[in-house]
């Protein structure tokens, strides 16, 4: 009963980016959304992820509920900093419409502690690359910039993966309770360590978003 008390837990929330979470790529995003899927089935997309947000809002708060949330972790996809300022990018960008960054800002306002989730260096190589497909001038621009990105994205991912596991295994104590909100293409689960107990957060829109997006 002890070992099991004293036992990590993990909480691992897949989510969906808004065009907000995009930041400056927001425009260009649903542009080329528009393009490639028909306006009225980019504002269908759109709307479920609203509804995705919804229910995903409601599923943690009735996890956690259950929690002291001043005991709680808090790990973020695309977070690199943690402390005053890492809470501050946090409100910056809920201020500016994130879903995802006012869930979490609310638990921060309770008590919870936000952590640093991910490698600088890997966010700003991948930021670069998808800059270059945004900020394209030409079509052939545009397609040798997204062949780049194919050719790395499945490396950047794993190595994303990688830091994250690694990170939360070096933070999140014994008997500790931590969530982690990260993008659905993820796969955290089979880089963390046994001494984890991680649990999965699915929710209904999950299954309608996921065969397309």
């Amino acid at each position: 009963m002890g070992v099991i008390a004293r036992m990590r837990k993990l909480i691992i929330v897949p989510i969906f980016h808004t065009d907000i979470d995009m930041g400056t790529f927001k425009e260009r995003m649903s542009r080329i959304g528009e393009e490639q899927f028909g306006k009225a089935e980019w504002q269908r997309h759109k709307e479920n992820i609203e509804k995705f947000w919804e229910e995903l809002n409601k599923a943690v708060d009735g996890i956690i509920k259950n929690i002291d949330v001043g005991k709680l972790k808090i790990y973020q996809d695309g977070q690199v900093i943690d402390g005053p300022i890492g809470v501050k990018i946090v409100e910056e960008t809920a201020e500016k419409g994130s879903k995802n960054h006012r869930i979490i800002l609310k638990y921060i306002h309770d008590g919870a502690t936000l952590m640093k989730t991910e490698s600088f260096e890997a966010m700003k190589e991948e930021y670069f690359l998808i800059r270059d497909m945004m900020v394209a001038k030409t079509p052939m621009e545009a397609e040798r910039a997204a062949k780049v990105y194919e050719e790395r994205k499945e490396e950047l991912l794993k190595r994303r993966d990688k830091f994250i596991a690694k990170n939360i295994d070096k933070t999140l104590k014994e008997g500790e309770i931590g969530i982690l909100f990260i993008g659905a293409t993820h796969n955290i689960g089979n880089e963390l360590p046994s001494t984890i107990n991680v649990e999965y957060l699915k929710i209904s829109m999950y299954e309608v978003l996921r065969p397309r997006f």
